[in-house]
């Protein structure tokens, strides 16, 4: 474990950051990145930093989704009015 003088919750956004940046770099959080996490970190912090970078992405997802859906409902409503003029 973690012998430097840092709150659960500097450790666990450490732990998070590190996730986030494999992410961003690779598209993926490798398995030697992982046993790492847990080694350094512990079981549970690092499975639960991952837990949350992944509900942070479908959490996203699901908000670009819903924003191309009213982009398109709004062009159909343009399109409509405009093709009735």
């Amino acid at each position: 474990m973690i012998t430097e003088n840092k709150t659960p919750t500097e450790l666990c956004i450490e732990c998070e950051s590190i996730i986030q940046d494999e992410k961003k770099e690779y598209g993926r959080v490798s398995k030697i990145t992982m046993r790492m996490l847990r080694e350094k970190y512990g079981d549970d912090r690092a499975n639960r930093a991952m837990y949350r970078q992944q509900k942070k992405k479908n959490i996203k997802s699901n908000t670009e989704s819903m924003i191309e859906k009213g982009i398109d409902i709004v062009s159909a409503l343009v399109t409509k009015k405009t093709s009735s003029l």
